[in-house]
């Protein structure tokens, strides 16, 4: 009794005490590392956001300067000129055409990059290269493992960000087509442009260029914002103010010089990716457009220049821009104790739980019918369907959002009836039948009217099974008070106990063997009639195994 009090445990040499205090400390420790890993990823992610609608104008006309063809003279002389050049052709929309996808990449990146530079800096404490930090982990790390830290985050964000990067540069850099003119492809297009013609690797074209680009320009990045930092402290402590916390607009000056430090100094990488990720993908297909192969031909067509054409209005865009994603960083970071406790009030109080409880409901059915039609259709199409990789993964995703949508938006009606017919209850409280009222109003508007929806007929069918189960129990319980508080019994409709006990225990062989008799039938001479994922998965096992004409359609494959 004493050894599970204590929760003691024997290792090679000795004990190891692991208390309630101990335990509880370690619980601590995983939920405290889990909300610093959410503050790194939400507050690096919006801030990213902010950063992105204030550069992205000057990133299109950076990326179309990056991207001009080897052929003189060039298309634009320079940021100005391709600046008025965009507008007139494009509009001032067009300046911003495709920012959805940057808008994701600006929150994966800056996400990422926050999140993996923590994990860095934890990384670098815990390994006890400075024996210092592990009296006072609170203080902050050398200023060359800062450096050092911010070059692995970039190189951990750069096997994100290279497929987001592709995209958006194919977007900003419009094709330029004979007699049609200029091609502006879809998101989407793009996508399926990439894999038809590259495949999977296709949409890391570019990568070495992002990996040198970010490794080293993130160490810049987060190096620039921590040397700053460090010298406005110093600065603040001769000038008297012994605060820790910098003036916002010392954290904006620091955050403008990290941003230029970061353009600037690995701009060339980013120069020969761009080239790389706007090339037309049939003319790469199958071809070899290397790192080196384009870095020595814009070496040798335009020289330094050609490496560094658009590097000014980079570099420009990155001051405001790069400012305000630290300083945004920061701030949020400061307030999310004020933010989570607010948010958690709002939650907490009665008069939003209706309206909370529908958003939980969506949100459940998404996850419940994610959860359970994901490797339903996974199995059922890989194995019983023919098509490409490609087609069979579009159909699992198909079916998938299907039925997740389906859940989410029946939770919503059925909820919003429930809490309707509550509301005009003359009680005020739930009468007996609102139940099917709202489940009737949710059956019809969600699966009434998909009858040719497989997806949402295995749903109905399904349910209905479960019915059928539920009314066959009913039937032969004896009246009385239900578990439920103002629920029923059974409807005892056999009323002698001798010959209930005989139904219940009869009832199931007689139902089984009777299904699968009626199905067998239905599916040997009306098989149209049969739902299709059940037909599909009957005639694999009884009809296809009718034939074959080699050993390998006999043990491996179907005929």
């Amino acid at each position: 009794m004493e050894l599970a009090k204590n929760s003691v445990v024997a290792v090679k040499g000795g004990a190891r005490v692991t208390g309630p205090s101990r335990v509880e400390e370690m619980r601590s420790t995983a939920a405290g590392q889990g909300e610093e890993a959410l503050k790194d990823v939400v507050c690096g992610s919006l801030a990213g956001i902010v950063g992105k609608y204030i550069e992205y104008p000057f990133d299109t006309v950076k990326v179309r300067l990056q991207s001009q063809p080897d052929h003189l003279p060039l298309q634009y002389s320079g940021p100005l000129d391709c600046f008025k050049k965009s507008l007139n052709r494009d509009g001032f929309f067009g300046i911003y055409r495709g920012i959805s996808a940057p808008l994701v990449g600006a929150a994966v990146e800056t996400g990422c990059l926050f999140f993996s530079y923590r994990l860095a800096q934890d990384a670098v404490k815990a390994a006890g290269i400075y024996p210092e930090l592990a009296k006072h982990p609170e203080k902050d790390l050398p200023y060359s493992a800062m450096l050092y830290c911010g070059a692995m985050s970039g190189a951990v964000t750069s096997l994100f960000l290279t497929p987001i990067e592709l995209v958006k540069c194919k977007i900003q850099v419009p094709l330029e087509i004979s007699g049609v003119g200029l091609r502006k492809p879809g998101i989407l297009s793009i996508i399926a442009s990439i894999y038809r013609h590259q495949g999977l690797k296709g949409y890391w074209h570019g990568q070495l260029g992002t990996l040198i680009r970010e490794t080293g320009g993130s160490a810049a990045w987060f190096g620039g914002f921590e040397g700053m930092k460090l010298l406005f402290k110093k600065y603040n402590l001769k000038s008297g103010s012994a605060k820790d916390d910098l003036p916002v607009y010392q954290r904006l000056v620091a955050g403008a010089v990290a941003g230029m430090s970061y353009n600037f100094l690995f701009y060339p990488a980013d120069t020969i990716k761009s080239r790389m990720q706007t090339e037309d993908v049939k003319a790469i297909a199958g071809g070899k457009s290397s790192f080196g192969a384009v870095g020595r031909a814009v070496w040798k067509q335009h020289g330094l220049a050609g490496m560094y054409r658009g590097c000014g209005i980079t570099v420009a865009r990155s001051v405001p821009s790069s400012a305000f994603i630290f300083t945004v960083y920061e701030e949020l970071k400061k307030r999310w104790p004020e933010q989570q406790a607010a948010l958690e009030r709002v939650i907490l109080d009665p008069k939003y739980h209706d309206a909370l409880s529908l958003v939980k409901g969506i949100r459940n059915g998404i996850v419940y019918g994610t959860k359970v039609r994901f490797p339903h259709a996974l199995v059922m199409i890989v194995l019983f369907r023919s098509g490409s990789l490609r087609t069979k993964a579009w159909l699992v995703f198909k079916a998938t959002r299907q039925h997740a949508r389906n859940l989410a938006l029946f939770s919503l009606v059925y909820k919003s009836s429930m809490l309707f017919f509550k509301r005009t209850s003359p009680t005020g409280k739930e009468r007996h039948y609102d139940s099917f009222l709202a489940g009737l109003i949710g059956g019809y508007t969600i699966f009434g009217r998909t009858i040719h929806n497989s997806v949402s007929q295995q749903i109905v069918v399904y349910v209905f099974a479960r019915v059928c189960l539920a009314l066959a129990k009913l039937a032969v319980q004896p009246r009385g008070v239900g578990k439920i508080e103002g629920g029923g019994g059974g409807m005892g409709l056999i009323p002698n106990e001798q010959l209930r006990r005989e139904v219940v225990r009869n009832a199931w062989p007689a139902f089984a063997s009777l299904s699968w008799a009626a199905v067998m039938y239905i599916f040997r001479w009306h098989p149209e009639t049969v739902q299709p994922s059940l037909r599909s998965s009957m005639s694999y096992i009884y009809v296809q195994s009718d034939e074959w004409d080699s050993l390998r359609t006999f043990i491996w494959h179907n005929k």
